[in-house]
């Protein structure tokens, strides 16, 4: 009953946003509303899952999103993001834009959550959506592709780490295979972006193309930008900090569990220390007046990103709430799926239940945990069928959905074309990996 009331809810999700043209915001809290009560839950306890899953989601981003947006608007109006994108374009070149972005998200998503990373590094992907004449739909999912890759798959992020722990594999086998399944997913998922989505072009492409035209050349600007080390510096020095924070909880590595460590390497602050960075770039005569002005405008652009992302937070809320979750567990371990299959589908499954890639891990492993004997698996593969089925499918119910459809502008109906199928494949490619990886001996 309780996956019928949510495929009803979605379709209803999709048609009020897509054909009545509602506001996400209401159509996610309304829909989270009726979804709670079709399962039966109590309406205080519908209530309360909701306002829970707004306020945990904007707990975790809500800050990081609009100290994300400060330091992209000072990149942006210094020239910073002109000088990385045309760094960028003259390493890899126009045709390799693609590639670059992707392994960019693969490399930083290892100790940055996927929402925070995308955020900090959004003007450099319009910049070079624009440079290489590429559409923002292909430089922006070509970095989701490795950033989701990495999270769903790499420690130390949350995923990947407590599924280790849950099943009991061993941490630096982990790592190895998973690095192998996490780059087969990237490149299954740029090849989606650049065979399936290469000519879909947005109003949003317009949009940033007119915005980059009314500034001058970059070659009229050289004398102006800052240098690329200082251009580069309010981004990955927050990305060092978090990554230090991350590995000083791993025992392998001998990084001292320090808590001034732990506090310079939490996001908030983190991002803090990029923002007081990013400011030295601003003209040193007016420097708190243009700061203060960025603020603003920085704050009115990211306030109705983090309003949705709240409401699809509160749509998972109820979602992980209720019994769907473990209707979706029962459903599958109950229909005789081959072992090496059991784990990948139990965790697609979740996740297109409830959005979250994180629980989906969780509640899989937890599962699978138990099983492993009788599914003939190494705790390792396990890992790694779990992480390859986390990430597909994302939908209207995960939070990134809504964070790309507000930053860029980008439908629903087209997300769902590009990024929902992206995410499939990339999961399968996962799948994929793994098979491969057993057939040559690896358990």
């Amino acid at each position: 009953m309780s996956i019928v009331a949510l495929t009803i809810t979605l379709l209803a999700l999709i048609l009020a946003i897509s054909k009545l043209h509602v506001h996400p915001f209401l159509a996610l809290l309304c829909c989270g509303l009726f979804l709670g009560l079709a399962t039966g839950m109590p309406m205080d306890k519908t209530l309360d899952s909701l306002l829970d899953g707004f306020a945990g989601t904007l707990k975790g981003i809500g800050i990081v999103m609009v100290l994300g947006a400060v330091i992209g608007e000072i990149l942006t109006e210094t020239g910073g993001s002109f000088r990385i994108a045309e760094s960028t374009l003259r390493l890899t070149g126009e045709k390799r834009v693609p590639l670059a972005m992707g392994l960019t998200g693969y490399v930083i998503a290892i100790p940055v959550f996927v929402d925070v990373a995308y955020i900090m590094l959004q003007p450099i992907t319009e910049m070079l959506a624009v440079k290489s004449k590429r559409t923002i739909i292909v430089t922006g999912l070509s970095l989701t592709a490795g950033l989701t890759a990495t999270h769903a798959l790499l420690p130390p992020t949350p995923g990947p780490l407590a599924a280790a722990g849950l099943v009991g594999a061993n941490l630096g086998k982990v790592i190895l295979i998973n690095a192998f399944v996490a780059a087969f997913s990237v490149i299954g998922g740029l090849l989606w972006v650049l065979f399936a989505c290469g000519k879909i072009e947005l109003p949003y492409d317009r949009t940033i193309r007119d915005k980059v035209l009314q500034k001058e050349t970059l070659q009229e600007r050289a004398f102006q930008k800052p240098s690329l080390v200082f251009s580069l510096g309010p981004i990955f020095l927050p990305l060092c900090l978090i990554t230090l924070a991350s590995l000083s909880q791993i025992d392998s590595f001998a990084i001292p569990k320090s808590s001034v460590i732990q506090f310079l390497g939490t996001p908030v602050i983190a991002l803090l220390i990029g923002l007081a960075l990013a400011s030295l770039l601003l003209n040193k005569g007016s420097r708190m007046p243009q700061l203060r002005s960025i603020v603003e405008r920085s704050i009115e652009k990211a306030a109705a990103v983090i309003m949705i992302t709240g409401a699809g937070g509160a749509f998972g809320g109820v979602i992980k709430a209720s019994t769907i979750g473990s209707d979706v567990s029962t459903a599958i371990t109950g229909s005789g799926i081959p072992g090496l299959l059991l784990p990948f589908l139990l965790a697609a499954g979740l996740t297109t239940a409830t959005g979250s890639l994180t629980v989906s891990m969780v509640t899989t492993s937890s599962i699978v945990a138990s099983m492993l004997g009788s599914l003939n698996l190494s705790p390792e593969m396990a890992v790694a069928l779990i992480g390859a089925g986390s990430f597909c499918v994302f939908h209207a119910n995960a939070s990134f959905f809504w964070l790309l459809n507000r930053l860029h502008d980008i439908p629903p109906n087209v997300l769902y074309r590009t990024y929902t199928l992206q995410s499939l494949c990339m999961g399968l490619c996962g799948l994929l990996a793994v098979i491969i990886l057993r057939v040559v001996g690896v358990r």
